[in-house]
């Protein structure tokens, strides 16, 4: 039988995301995407401050579009193009550091974390893109 992607809902979808993830990857690569997972939910501890809100609002659309990308070709390397919308986002973060208060210890190491982690994660979704145009197109985890 044929994979049919109008079979499989968004809710459904990012489940399968995530399990993949971590249940699926190997233990370096899942590591990292826990950790990566982690310090962008983080977000909701500071929804206090406009950085966190701002975050949220990018990873939000991100993981949808992931979602939408997997419900059509399963897990391919593209699917970190979605991040692009960190890259406004990280540079807005970035710029603003500076205004953070000094008291706040917990948030600006949160924001420190956020902005290493999420270029780091666009470097290696930039090296997956590449490979992708290169020719690896197929899925390379299933569920």
């Amino acid at each position: 039988m044929a994979y049919d992607p109008s079979r499989i809902g968004i809710p459904r979808s990012v489940l399968e995301l995530l399990g993949i993830v971590f249940v699926r990857f190997r233990p370096v690569p899942r590591a990292w995407a826990a950790w990566l997972v982690a310090v962008n939910s983080a977000s909701v501890l500071f929804l206090s401050h406009v950085e966190a809100r701002v975050a949220l609002g990018a990873v939000g659309p991100a993981l949808l579009a992931q979602a939408l990308i997997y419900r059509r070709r399963r897990f391919i390397r593209l699917l970190g193009v979605t991040h692009v919308l960190w890259v406004p986002m990280l540079a807005w973060i970035a710029s603003r550091l500076g205004e953070v208060p000094g008291d706040d210890a917990a948030f600006r190491a949160w924001l420190l974390a956020l902005v290493a982690t999420n270029a780091v994660s666009l470097a290696i979704d930039a090296y997956d893109a590449i490979r992708y145009l290169r020719g690896e197109r197929a899925p390379h985890y299933a569920w």
